[in-house]
């Protein structure tokens, strides 16, 4: 691994320990190394449930507007669309 850093976790409840401990041994894992594993687990799910806020949409559309228009036809001309009116 690179960089480590020493991190200790005081009074974890122990039903908490009693399920980490269940599953290093179901991952032939030390105890510590599962509880790494499911705090790499816990927070890249984190991260792909990143939700932009409405200030970082706002920001988004503030650039998309700001583009130029280089096509000046209307929609209807661009795509096509079937009998129930949804793009092609």
């Amino acid at each position: 691994m690179s960089d480590l850093a020493e991190l200790q976790l005081k009074k974890v409840p122990s039903r908490i320990k009693s399920l980490i401990s269940r599953e290093a041994s179901l991952h032939r894992r030390s105890i510590n190394q599962e509880a790494i594993a499911l705090l790499e687990e816990a927070l890249l799910a984190r991260a792909k449930e990143h939700r932009p806020t409405r200030d970082e949409i706002d920001e988004i559309l503030d650039r998309f507007d700001k583009l130029p228009n280089v096509d000046q036809r209307p929609l209807s001309e661009i795509l096509e669309f079937d009998d129930l009116g949804l793009p092609k």
